[in-house]
């Protein structure tokens, strides 16, 4: 059995593994800022919820769906899931890297939600936020 880890001592590891956590911290990070900037929008009844929900949501559903497409064709091709499975994934953003935009529409969902934590204290919120996501970072370097 090889060792498929890269070696700390040498400076190529050190910058794989500098390049692993840049990479692993990028989606949560996003994620956190998406989720402050979310909280801040200025919604303050449910249609304008439901309007805000109507205008963004195909923003980047769509496009997530029209860019899963080659997935579900090769998830089907090579009947790696049955049918049902396969849709699933497909409707729920769940091929590949696509899983971002899952929670994306979950930030516009609980929009409501998200801006009362914000008037608790919104600085406090972002400041929850990073921490968490660094604490998603340190565990994914173990891994």
């Amino acid at each position: 059995m090889t060792n498929t880890h890269p070696d700390f001592g040498a400076v190529e590891g050190f910058c794989t593994i500098l390049l692993r956590l840049t990479l692993n911290c990028a989606v949560p990070l996003f994620l956190a800022i998406s989720g402050y900037f979310i909280a801040s929008k200025k919604i303050s009844t449910q249609e304008e919820h439901l309007a805000f929900l109507k205008r963004q949501i195909p923003k980047v559903y769509v496009p997530c769906l029209i860019f899963s497409l080659p997935y579900l064709a090769l998830s089907i091709y090579t009947r790696e899931n049955n049918l049902l499975t396969s849709l699933s994934y497909y409707f729920l953003c769940g091929f590949s890297v696509y899983y971002f935009i899952a929670l994306i529409v979950q930030y516009y969902l609980l929009i409501p939600i998200l801006t009362r934590i914000n008037k608790w204290g919104g600085g406090n919120f972002l400041c929850r936020n990073l921490h968490t996501v660094n604490n998603i970072c340190h565990v994914s370097a173990k891994s």
